[in-house]
């Protein structure tokens, strides 16, 4: 059964791919609805002329023949001279065999009509092998109801051939009515007729033939310009910018080519043009974070100077050391975040793998964020039924993920309890981080990673923050290979969930025995 379905799904799969096996096995469909039709009709048409020639033909031959033999009779036999009248019935038998010629006579016979009260009666006579049998009642009482016309009847000759049998009505003087009977066989315009069809049916498959034949490559000279386009597109769109069409002609599938190429170069321009404007957007980024380390240096150094001697001052110009040395740690992490950004746009951003235990580095994470939570007044508690064994991974970047997502957790958690998971298996490891804060909306969500952006720019962050945290989160996560899946719902909380696949699996979201998302936002 399963070789048999995958034979259908394949057959399936090759008609809906292949617009040129449509388009021919369409055309051959109708060509054989149409000469089937056509074939028919001829056919009939010349079964019907067959028959009716030969029908006609014994008809008229039968006449001939029953006017011939009752000519016999009448002038043999009168009623001076009775005893001739079986000499006059051979003589109208020699008769019946001179007078037919018509091809497939299988034999006659003379036979007395019943219900006859006569002085003389002549013997009925038959030729041999005559196939009584084939003369039916119905015939027999059609020529007794008119004794003046010669009637016809189709019938099935003994070897199983189609035949005719034709009847006319005799008077013999003294002896009364007879029937004449002769019977013919149709074999040799059953032969014609089905050599005729043999002939019609070659004709029809060979013309079906030529037609399938012909739709085939009218079809795939029609679609080869559009192949070629659809080929050219697949590797354009695959980086190969250079990739033309050569046009010949002017006709439509020139047109086609020429709309292509117009398309390509003006594609092919556009991202040329877009490519430069990232690269001097990531070069101008780079420059100016590196350019402006050195000045945030000296800044750092005399707002370290001030904040320390900020007891000599006076209250306002303490608190203005306090507030100038947060923003100089602001920028600080400002400038190192958009450092790291540039790497990501520029690809040059490489993972450094170490065995490190996935439930330890999360405890280590919980453990510098204590002050914070402690300050919130959060309770942070890991849940680790796997990620003991080590696993290779970037400490450094998987460690600032979890940061992130500690962070954001304090900050919008409400002083509600969080929650870290750390579950693995062989094929991958994940870190999950829920709080019962304020969450977010779907629309919020959709843009959580995107740059500078926050759910709620007016709400006071006790962490501060640059809005650039998810954004790398997100960097780090695929340079892993790994994905970020993230939770919420307003009123909520949420929960940001982080996998990494482990050992060059394929499939990054393999079944943890972590809880699905919105399991381990019900927790």
């Amino acid at each position: 059964m399963k070789f048999f379905l995958r034979i259908i799904r394949q057959a399936r799969k090759t008609w809906v791919g292949s617009l040129r096996l449509r388009m021919t096995a369409v055309s051959v469909g109708l060509s054989l609805v149409a000469v089937a039709a056509i074939g028919g009709f001829l056919s009939y048409t010349i079964e019907r002329n067959l028959f009716e020639s030969r029908r006609n033909e014994i008809v008229a031959e039968t006449k001939s023949v029953l006017g011939t033999v009752q000519s016999q009779f009448d002038s043999a036999i009168n009623s001076e001279n009775v005893s001739s009248i079986e000499s006059a019935n051979s003589n109208a038998q020699a008769a019946i065999r001179a007078t037919t010629n018509s091809p497939g006579l299988i034999g006659y016979a003379i036979l007395r009509a019943p219900g006859q009260t006569t002085d003389q009666t002549m013997t009925s006579s038959s030729s041999i092998g005559f196939p009584l049998t084939v003369v039916s009642e119905s015939l027999r009482d059609a020529i007794h109801n008119d004794r003046t016309n010669v009637y016809y009847q189709s019938v099935e000759v003994p070897d199983g051939s189609p035949g005719i049998v034709a009847g006319a009505n005799l008077n013999v003087p003294i002896a009364g009515r007879y029937d004449l009977f002769l019977v013919y066989d149709l074999a040799d315009v059953q032969a014609n007729l089905a050599f005729v069809q043999s002939a019609l049916i070659a004709g029809e498959l060979f013309f079906v033939a030529i037609t399938g034949l012909i739709v085939w490559l009218v079809t795939t000279r029609s679609i080869q310009p559009i192949m070629t386009t659809a080929a050219t597109a697949e590797r354009f769109a695959a980086g190969n910018l250079d990739e033309r069409i050569e046009v010949e002609g002017t006709d439509v599938s020139a047109k086609l080519a020429e709309s292509f190429n117009r398309m390509a170069e003006s594609i092919s321009g556009q991202i040329n043009r877009l490519a430069t404007l990232s690269t001097l957007q990531q070069q101008f980024v780079s420059d100016v974070s590196h350019e402006l380390r050195t000045p945030l240096t000296t800044i750092k150094l005399a707002g370290s100077m001030l904040f320390k001697q900020r007891n000599t001052f006076d209250k306002d110009s303490a608190r203005a050391a306090e507030l100038l040395n947060r923003q100089i740690e602001t920028f600080e992490e400002l400038l190192a975040e958009l450092i790291e950004l540039s790497r990501f746009d520029a690809g040059a951003a490489k993972l450094e793998l170490e065995p490190v235990s996935p439930a330890t580095l999360a405890q280590s994470c919980i453990d510098e964020i204590a002050p914070l939570s402690r300050e919130q007044g959060s309770t942070v508690t890991l849940f680790a039924p796997g990620g003991h064994k080590p696993a290779d991974l970037d400490s450094r970047r998987v460690r600032r993920i979890l940061h992130n997502f500690l962070v954001n957790a304090l900050d919008h958690g409400e002083g509600g309890p969080i929650e870290v998971w750390v579950d693995s298996t062989a094929s991958a490891v994940s870190f999950a981080v829920r709080d019962h804060g304020i969450g977010m909306s779907s629309v919020d969500a959709e843009r959580v990673f995107d740059r500078f952006w926050r759910a709620d720019p007016s709400r006071q962050r006790q962490s501060g923050g640059t809005g650039l945290g998810l954004a790398i989160a997100l960097g780090y996560a695929k340079l892993h290979g790994g994905v970020i899946d993230v939770w919420t719902e307003p009123n909520r909380g949420a929960c940001f969930r982080l996998t990494i696949p482990l050992g060059g699996a394929v499939d990054p979201i393999s079944p943890l025995g972590l809880p699905p998302i919105a399991e381990v936002a019900d927790a």
